[in-house]
Parts: structure tokens; C-alpha cells; sequence
């Protein structure tokens, strides 16, 4: 009955992702990832170094890259081993907590404090001037003895943003880094249009410690990525049967990708999450065809795991086809 069949393959679906959610619980340590942690870690220690010795002007990290790049996952990681190793060691004489909160689309500085106010449980409503909110932040961030503020996404602040609304965004969380009697850091994440906004201000500028991700390539990352894709592979229980050890499958994968490591994993999962729905035991190069389909419905000519032209494919395009369609050019209407 159709309600049957129905009911069969939302269980195996369930069971499939609930599969593919527990690998995407994963964390690799990439280069990146070590070289933004030690730069978290460093300029947390600075700050309870100097507050110490009555100095208030703190410094900053940010990471910026492109989309699928890995760099949210990154620093939310990093924030929770330094609160988790700061605890170990006794806590910090100012704080070692660290509220994280995404800037809201088109934000200006009272979205942005409202939401940093929300993730603290300060939830503030009704029209307030941007005095007030930055007003409130400043004495929750005392309060509650907060070491640091992680804006996500920190590039939809400067999009839409003339010259002056970007300054007065800038001048506004810039200064939490040095007003007296409770600075803290400034960690950001951003796409690289954030570039634009942490140039736009040369205080902000120096004050910041950038890390920009670069694309993969196979000679820096080809190892460390074929090692991931294997583990996640074994803890779904599956083999690859060679597949990643070949050396054209590298470079392939890797343009699939964008050259971006997060969109990697996570192609290396939805590849295993079609082998699992086949009820096959090896991961094999259509799953990752099929996996590919799935993100981009794209025609077969502009699938890299199917073209022998991968190379000019554009993978950061969804809906790609091979033959453009060509509109009707309109007559013009004849005037009677």
C-alpha cells in the first residue's frame, strides 16, 4: 500500500541521516585551524596579561574566507578549547568567556548589539537608540565578566553600507577593544568581503590579527584532505576501495569542491550517505557524481565526477547548463 512504501522510506531515509549527522560531528585539524587557535589563545592571554598590569588597549583575531571554507566551524571550535583549557588552569583573573553572535543581514550597530544582548540573555525591546544598546553591552559584557566578542558573518555589515554608516559600525566595536574599565577582544569571521570592511579603518586594521584561507591545492592540502575523507569514510563503516588513492581523484575533488576543505567534508558525506541509500558497502566515484547532482542539479556535462572537461567547470554554480536557453526575442507590437 502506498502509505506503507511511504512509511519504509522515511524510516531508511531517517536512518540514512541520522548517519550523515553523526560524521558531520567531525572536527579536522587543518594547518588553519592551529594557526587561528594559537592566535586566539595569544590574544586572550594578552588581554589578562595587560589588564593586570593597568593597560586597556587589546588586540583582536579575524578569519576571513570564502563560503564552505570551514572558517565558523574553526573558531567556534578554537573558542571552545581556549574556555575549555582556560577553566582547567584555574579560570582568568577578567574573565574567559566568550559570547558568540551572527550579524544580522544588512545590520547596522543596533542589530548587531542586539543580537550579541540576546545571545548574553538580555534581550532588549521596543525602539532603543544606538547610545542605549551600546550602553547595555558594554555593562553585560562587565557583568557577566566576558573576555571577548565573536562576530560571524561580519561582512553583512559593510554590504549595503555608505562610508559613514560603515565608520560608525566600526568605530563602535573597534572601541570595545580599549574602553576602560572592561576591554575586551574582537574576534571576527567573514567572507573576503570583509577585506573591505577591516581596511576601511586603519585603527581596526592594526588592532587585528588577519588569517585569510587560501584555496586547497594538492601539493599543501592533498594529503591531510585524503586522510579526512578516509576516516570518515571507515566510521560510516564503508571502504573507498582505492578511490582516494588514485592520483587523478585528487585534483578532481578538489575543483569539485571549490578548493574549499569544508565543502569537501561535506561532499565526502553526502558521497556516503548515497552509498549507504544503495545499501552498498564502498564508496565508489558515482556516489560522489550522485552527490554532486544533489548540490548543484546540474546537466551531466557540467558534473566534474562525469566530465572529461571538469576543469573548465565552474563549481561554484548551482543549476549549471550545458546549452544555454536562448529566449524568444519579442516582436514589436504594431500601432493601429
Amino acid at each position: 500500500m502506498p502509505i506503507d512504501n511511504s512509511i519504509a522510506e522515511l524510516e531508511a531515509v531517517r536512518r540514512n541521516e541520522n548517519a550523515m549527522a553523526d560524521l558531520s560531528t567531525t572536527f579536522f585539524e587543518t594547518e588553519t585551524f592551529q594557526t587561528m587557535r594559537n592566535r586566539i589563545f595569544r590574544v586572550l592571554e594578552a588581554r589578562d596579561a595587560n589588564l593586570r598590569r593597568g593597560q586597556f588597549e587589546q588586540k583582536g583575531a579575524c578569519l576571513i574566507g570564502p563560503p564552505g571554507s570551514g572558517k565558523s566551524r574553526m573558531v567556534k571550535e578554537a573558542i571552545r578549547r581556549y574556555e575549555t583549557a582556560a577553566v582547567a588552569t584555574g579560570g582568568r583573573e577578567y574573565g574567559h568567556e566568550i559570547v558568540s553572535a551572527i550579524v544580522p543581514g544588512k545590520a547596522g550597530v543596533k542589530e548587531t548589539c542586539r543580537a550579541v544582548l540576546n545571545k548574553l540573555d538580555y534581550p532588549t525591546r521596543g525602539e532603543r537608540t544606538e547610545e542605549y544598546l551600546i550602553g547595555c553591552l558594554k555593562t553585560q559584557l562587565e557583568e557577566r565578566r566576558i573576555a571577548a566578542v565573536h562576530l560571524d558573518e561580519v561582512q553583512d555589515a559593510g554590504r549595503y553600507a555608505n562610508d559613514d554608516t560603515m565608520q560608525g559600525f566600526v568605530k563602535r566595536f573597534r572601541n570595545l577593544m580599549q574602553e576602560s574599565p572592561w576591554p575586551v577582544c574582537l574576534i571576527l569571521t567573514s567572507t573576503c568581503e570583509g577585506r573591505e570592511l577591516i581596511n576601511f579603518d586603519k585603527t581596526l586594521s592594526r588592532r587585528l590579527r588577519p588569517i585569510e584561507i587560501r584555496p586547497m591545492t594538492v601539493d599543501s592540502d592533498g594529503l591531510s584532505l585524503r586522510e579526512s575523507a578516509g576516516k570518515l569514510v571507515t566510521s560510516a563503516g564503508l571502504s573507498h576501495g582505492g578511490l582516494f588513492d588514485e592520483p587523478a581523484f585528487m585534483p578532481l575533488f578538489m575543483h569539485a569542491a571549490a578548493y574549499r576543505f569544508g565543502v569537501a567534508v561535506e561532499m565526502v558525506i553526502e558521497a556516503i550517505g548515497e552509498a549507504l541509500a544503495q545499501g552498498q558497502d564502498e564508496v565508489n566515484l558515482d556516489h560522489f557524481a550522485e552527490a554532486y547532482f544533489l548540490r548543484a542539479d546540474c546537466d551531466e556535462e557540467m558534473n566534474p565526477f562525469i566530465s572529461d572537461y571538469w576543469r573548465g567547470i565552474d563549481t561554484t554554480i548551482v543549476l549549471d547548463r550545458h546549452k544555454v536557453e536562448k529566449k524568444e526575442a519579442r516582436k514589436r507590437s504594431r500601432r493601429k
